[in-house]
């Protein structure tokens, strides 16, 4: 089908979707109703979820469910968790006698932690992360639980909880599955039993919330099913409305890339290679020589850069460096570990490829499809980064690492010249540069466990050698027998070769 008639075939079926989709009236009217949650944004924001879910788990706050919909979301989960081991029983729960509940929110970066206390047992802690269109990564649940065992170690239970909207299997089998199919019938069943005991605000809320699992959510609601013929029929139409939507986080990290460009000037940094999720500068005092030498993004040059990354829960400027050579990394990675350096989370491995040196803060705005419409994002976005940048502690690591960019450069240098001396394929060179190298091991017969220092004073020479003769020969023809006794004497060579 040529561009012509594949244009025109995209008009009929749009103007099919108009004319003949009466399916469209009833799906209107279900969704024409007023729902807060839908007006804030609310779908599918994960902190959002969250900050709800803390609301109505907390027996004291406003809602009007008392502690009824978090016992009985408790026993639900525990109870339809056939293949999970859980270290309480739904009966336990039924029997306890609950006090209070203490509620904390990303604490330690877990989404939802409860302190349940008792009259006479000692108390309960239960964890619950949240996911809503994201997915767990970095071994995030062991890591969370590791926390609660060292912090909340005499208490009564452990309970580890891993909700989500598409029912995923948690990697760490101490997480009970949960889903939102479970909060939306128990939430539905509290507010049916206790509907004349909660006032009229808090009852239109969570009718609201109610509704916006089942429109959202929940794949056999009547909205899903009216959506699912309507796509049936009408396939072409919406696959072109689709392919035509809006995508926010690119428009929002367009405009952050270009209000950064025409303001580089006054900010002092020259932009990098960006992406949809990041944005990337460097400092002008980065700007040299020592920093031209990179390989880490693509086609971007730098090796160290500021990075803000968009697609994270709270978007963070960091201090990024890719790929770096080995002896200047690890020099960096020791800095990071004092100050003026600030680290989100302390790590004791360094990482290999990509290290994040420093945080120079995090911003709570929200970007992407769950950002408010009130807010101009990109603009606010660009005054944090801002302040950021001129931030006395922030100002502190960019000399830092300025003043160690020449010693990069001499680190990439030496790197390039062994890259143009490297042996041909039929002969080594014996030299200070480049024994005990990644070449060498090429060549077992030739090699020495002294250093390359060692080896260059005992020789005092650079010689091509054939491949296969080994050291002890090489020193005795290229150095004399006088070179070869020192040789041995350093351990190098066995005594006696």
């Amino acid at each position: 089908m040529s561009d012509a008639e594949s244009l025109r075939a995209d008009y009929k079926a749009l103007n099919d979707l108009i004319v003949n989709c009466p399916d469209f009236e009833e799906l209107e009217r279900l969704l024409g109703g007023f729902n807060l949650f839908q007006v804030l944004k609310f779908e599918y924001g994960e902190i959002r979820h969250s900050n709800v879910l803390a609301w109505i788990l907390d027996p004291s706050e406003s809602h009007g469910l008392g502690e009824s919909f978090l016992k009985k979301w408790l026993m639900r989960v525990i109870h339809e968790a056939s293949d999970t081991a859980a270290p309480v029983e739904p009966i336990d729960i039924d029997a306890w006698q609950l006090l209070d509940v203490e509620m904390r929110r990303e604490w330690r970066n877990i989404d939802l932690l409860l302190i349940l206390r008792f009259a006479k047992d000692a108390p309960w802690v239960i964890c619950i992360e949240n996911k809503v269109n994201s997915t767990q990564h970095s071994d995030q649940l062991s890591r969370y639980r590791s926390i609660v065992e060292s912090e909340f170690r005499d208490v009564g239970r452990r309970i580890y909880f891993f909700l989500t909207k598409n029912s995923e299997t948690p990697d760490d089998t101490q997480f009970i599955p949960a889903s939102y199919a479970q909060v939306h019938k128990v939430l539905k069943e509290c507010l049916a039993a206790r509907e004349h005991l909660i006032g009229s605000e808090p009852k239109a809320l969570l009718e609201n919330y109610i509704r916006l699992l089942e429109e959202k959510f929940m794949d056999q609601s009547k909205i899903a099913e009216i959506a699912r013929t309507i796509y049936k029929q009408h396939r072409r139409a919406l696959d072109v409305l689709f392919e035509h939507r809006p995508d926010n986080l690119l428009n929002v990290s367009e405009a952050i890339r270009r209000m950064l460009e025409e303001q580089a000037d006054v900010l002092g940094i020259v932009m990098a290679a960006c992406s949809k999720s990041y944005i990337r500068f460097v400092p002008k005092e980065w700007y040299q020589a020592g920093n031209f030498h990179g390989y880490g993004w693509g086609n971007c040059k730098y090796t160290v850069l500021f990075e803000i990354n968009l697609g994270a829960k709270q978007p963070g400027l960091n201090v990024v460096s890719g790929k770096a050579p080995e002896p200047w990394i690890e020099d960096r990675w020791k800095d990071a570990q004092k100050t003026p350096f600030q680290m989100q989370k302390k790590r004791n491995e360094r990482p290999k490829d990509w290290i994040v040196l420093h945080c120079a803060g995090k911003s709570n705005l929200l970007v992407g499809d769950d950002q408010p419409d009130d807010i101009d994002i990109p603009a606010e976005m660009v005054k944090w980064c801002a302040i950021l940048m001129k931030d006395a502690n922030t100002r502190k690591v960019i000399e830092h690492i300025a003043a160690t960019l020449p010693d990069l450069d001499a680190h990439y240098r030496t790197l390039t010249d062994m890259k143009k001396t490297k042996p041909q394929a039929n002969e080594f060179r014996i030299t200070g540069d480049n024994l005990g190298s990644a070449d060498a091991g090429l060549h077992e017969p030739l090699l020495a466990q002294k250093s390359a220092a060692v080896m260059s004073e005992l020789l005092g020479v650079q010689a091509a050698v054939p491949m296969g003769m080994s050291i002890d020969r090489a020193a005795e023809l290229f150095a004399g027998p006088e070179a070869r006794s020192r040789l041995a004497a350093t351990g190098a060579l066995p005594l006696g070769t």
